[in-house]
């Protein structure tokens, strides 16, 4: 195997984080029986149905096989395991555009290639191929590729102006939970205000009402005293009026006698 160019590219390997930096290889002069698709997209894989998938990055492809990278830890398949991947693959159309076929294949690895001390580069070998060559599709590979990046660059726009109407949606959100949330206190404020007012003004009422009842009441004792004072003076002036009369008399029984 001879390696026409090593780059070093940061791979994006799972939920959207760049967790790592890897060493891709294209391989130019390798003889194969079937020409194999560039392109660098996601996969996930699992050495058995009972473990949880671990996130990869798409080589290249083709009808029979899979080149992935993947983390060099203990997830890394080994040479002639059995693994179940799930991965898509560009269906190009006579357009300027291309469709994205998935799969879901069981492959035994037939070779595992340590890049560095943190990514392998794995080869799988389909049991069942694929329903088309990806690699021959009658497009050249500057237009396949050229398709993939603009592609690429669509969905990163895409991504960009949805993060962008989640942010300002966010926002937006935020903004009204805040006024929402100060309606809500001034309504609080305002109910406990007009309770508060309910109450002083059920207070004054009670105030006015008690102070009434002891005005009415004092009142009523107040003409009872003078009505006593009235019965009082009436008494002492029939008495007056008696002893009066008495005198008038005894003094004209005295006159009598003395003449």
């Amino acid at each position: 195997m001879t390696t026409a160019e090593i780059i070093c590219n940061a791979v994006d390997i799972q939920d959207g984080k760049k967790d790592f930096v890897v060493l891709t290889m294209d391989i130019a002069g390798e003889q194969r029986a079937e020409q194999r698709l560039r392109y660098r997209w996601p996969v996930r894989f699992a050495r058995d149905i009972k473990e949880k998938p671990s996130p990869g990055q798409i080589v290249d492809a083709s009808s029979r096989g899979l080149a992935i990278l993947c983390r060099a830890d203990k997830s890394c398949p080994h040479p002639d395991q059995l693994v179940t991947v799930d991965f898509g693959v560009p269906h190009f159309d006579l357009a300027d555009s291309f469709d994205a076929v998935f799969f879901n294949r069981i492959g035994r690895v037939c070779r595992v290639d340590k890049l560095s001390s943190l990514v392998n580069r794995v080869a799988v070998q389909f049991a069942e191929p694929l329903f088309f060559k990806p690699g021959e599709q009658n497009i050249s590979d500057p237009d396949a590729q050229q398709r993939l990046q603009t592609k690429a660059y669509s969905i990163s726009k895409a991504e960009e102006i949805a993060k962008t109407q989640t942010r300002l949606t966010s926002i937006a959100q935020s903004k009204a939970e805040s006024q929402t949330k100060a309606r809500i206190e001034a309504e609080k404020r305002a109910d406990l205000e007009a309770h508060a007012r309910i109450e002083a003004e059920k207070k004054a009422k009670s105030d006015v009402e008690k102070n009434a009842k002891a005005h009415a009441e004092e009142l009523v004792r107040a003409e009872e005293r003078i009505k006593s004072l009235a019965e009082a003076k009436a008494e002492a002036e029939e008495k007056l009026k008696a002893e009066i009369e008495s005198r008038c008399k005894a003094e004209a029984n005295s006159i009598a006698q003395a003449e």
